[in-house]
């Protein structure tokens, strides 16, 4: 028996979609402070849902080889104070924690996705994507996420 989820949000959180026409917008090398539709940094409300879904359509650049995307999210209770999420690696019953960051190796010169499912606490949260690796083609990324619960 499976889980049911009374709601689904999707949200687009890197570049525009118009029907199921997808237009990505350029990576940079670091993370970017968020403006509109223009920057891989994306703030949304997550109050209620507690599934988080992010899908993603990474192209890198022309000529390019080995590049990756890197992937961080954090969480708020007020909007204003983020906070990242943590790995946990336990050792003789030590957690150590570290920010979490998905990177993903892209396919050579080429169009490649990638699917993230988190659960998720918070009352907001933020992604943001970063590419690394590029000589001197930057790569694109196009991101939706699908929120589950309520």
């Amino acid at each position: 028996m499976g889980l049911n989820y009374a709601e689904h949000q999707i949200i687009v959180t890197f570049g525009t979609k118009a029907g199921t026409t997808r237009t990505p917008i350029n990576l940079e090398s670091t993370y970017q402070t968020e403006s509109g539709q223009t920057t891989a940094t994306k703030t949304f409300e997550t109050g209620g849902f507690s599934k988080l879904n992010l899908d993603v359509l990474y192209t890198m650049g022309g000529s390019e080889t080995s590049n990756s995307i890197e992937i961080k999210f954090e969480g708020s209770t007020d909007g204003t104070n983020f906070y990242r999420l943590p790995n946990d690696t336990t050792t003789a019953g030590v957690s150590v924690l570290t920010a979490r960051e998905f990177t993903f190796v892209g396919t050579d010169g080429a169009a490649s996705t990638i699917s993230v499912g988190l659960d998720i606490f918070y009352k907001k949260m933020k992604v943001s994507a970063k590419e690394t690796g590029v000589s001197s083609n930057k790569g694109t990324i196009y991101g939706e996420i699908t929120l589950s619960g309520k």
